[in-house]
């Protein structure tokens, strides 16, 4: 959620790869899940590295009476050292409600054992909710839902 990134002051590497993009930290309600993978080796782990596909619904209206959509992005998001609480029915199609990122200190008030607190509540399909010690953004490009994701 904008507000959570901006209120807690949450840094994220690469986040100028969405605002250059949206002018803005974007909604993600209605974004789509499209790849998730777990690593338990190498730099960063164990991580969750997620594809997710996020646009800007504009107020214009299409021939079919569809809101148009602009700004289709493709966000490969790195959630690092994470403390997974539950990774939830992976279906064909995960639509989120939201992508909430917020941040809580543990074990005293060092900078060093501030968790990220990740929440992805489902509209259909997946649902998420872990904890890590950093969020970088690794790509963000251009998407249209119908085309393949690269691996």
């Amino acid at each position: 959620m904008a507000l959570a990134v901006q209120e807690n002051m949450i840094e994220i590497e690469n986040i100028h790869l969405l605002i250059d993009r949206f002018g803005r930290w974007p909604s993600f309600h209605d974004a789509e899940v499209v790849r998730a993978r777990f690593e338990r080796e190498g730099e960063d782990a164990p991580f969750l590295e997620s594809d997710i596909y996020v646009f800007e619904m504009t107020q214009d209206v299409d021939a079919k009476g569809r809101y148009v959509l602009k700004n289709h992005t493709l966000v490969t998001f790195r959630f690092c050292d994470i403390e997974l609480e539950y990774f939830n029915s992976w279906n064909t199609q995960n639509v989120l409600f939201a992508l909430d990122i917020s941040s809580q200190k543990t074990d005293g008030d060092e900078d060093e054992n501030r968790r990220i607190h990740i929440e992805m509540p489902s509209s259909y399909g997946c649902e998420a909710k872990l904890s890590c010690s950093a969020v970088r953004i690794i790509k963000a490009e251009n998407y249209f839902k119908d085309q393949p994701t690269r691996r």
